[in-house]
């Protein structure tokens, strides 16, 4: 960097779905109102969101992601690779899902963020690894990382969760899904969907489970058993209600260390592709975050 940008920093993905310039725009106007100077970037090439994180001179107090979830985990790694000071993380919500955004409660509206960025409240974020890489939300293997990699980055932009939820249904009416061999603290389980979760919310303002929350420390398992047409609308309903621990093929239990394992299992971090892996899962350090 040629120059110490303000102590506020908004870098926004401009082809992150639901993207608004004038958000950017609306939050930068709002900051100045209230007295605080802040500076907007927006990134060019995947992966530089991660290089602006860990690059960032320490006048930087805050920065602010503009983007989803895939956009934040970017800007957690780079985060995490800083040798000193560590900047606040805040969140501009734009993207497809918005798990974190909803998992926080974050308003939507630039102005009552700015007025949340300007007050400086933060909570922790408590932090999962795969092996080297973090997550702040979850890391899967199975049915959904299935549906992850079978949406490509066109499709999800122009349908958004459309996309996902065609590419679900087609994927249960195949019926070709894959063993996942689960390693959960030296016990073995065998499923067809496996998520190892920091967050009770998931693909949005779902509830995937009731017994943590990314300000708490800890993760979860949550496993579906089987994908059986039948199972897979079950859990989506229990999924929209709240209530997928209810069912007899999920499990809903605290983990410390799991692998995921099994032949052609793919798998998916905080929304995003991910190459399957036989690394250690565990929880990983603690941000601070606008909340």
């Amino acid at each position: 960097m040629n120059y110490n940008p303000a102590p506020i920093l908004v870098v926004a993905n401009p082809v992150a779905g639901s993207f608004r310039h004038r958000h950017l725009m609306r939050l930068a106007e709002r900051l100045d109102r209230l007295g605080r100077r802040s500076d907007i970037w927006l990134t060019r090439y995947p992966g530089e969101l991660t290089e602006i994180a860990e690059s960032l001179p320490d006048s930087v107090r805050t920065l602010v992601v503009g983007g989803g979830d895939g956009s934040i985990n970017e800007a957690i790694t780079g985060l995490l690779r800083r040798k000193g000071h560590v900047p606040d993380l805040s969140i501009l919500p734009f993207g497809t899902a918005n798990v974190l955004a909803h998992e926080l409660g974050l308003p939507f509206s630039p102005e009552r963020l700015a007025d949340r960025i300007a007050k400086g409240r933060t909570k922790p974020l408590n932090l999962g690894m795969a092996g080297e890489r973090p997550f702040a939300l979850m890391v899967s293997a199975g049915f959904d990382a299935d549906v992850v990699h079978a949406v490509d980055g066109p499709t999800k932009k122009r349908w958004g969760k459309l996309a996902y939820a065609w590419a679900a249904l087609k994927l249960a009416v195949a019926g070709e899904g894959r063993d996942v061999t689960v390693e959960a603290d030296g016990q073995e389980i065998v499923s067809r969907l496996a998520v190892v979760t920091t967050a009770r919310f998931y693909g949005g303002p779902m509830k995937i489970t009731h017994g943590t929350d990314v300000t708490q420390p800890g993760l979860r398992l949550v496993s579906l058993a089987d994908d059986r047409p039948l199972t897979l609308a079950k859990a989506a309903v229990a999924l929209g209600l709240g209530r997928l621990d209810r069912l007899k093929a999920v499990t809903d239990r605290d983990v410390s260390e799991i692998r995921f394992s099994g032949d052609g299992v793919l798998m998916q971090i905080d929304g995003d592709r991910m190459k399957a892996s036989e690394a250690v899962i565990r929880a990983g350090r603690v941000l601070s975050v606008i909340a």
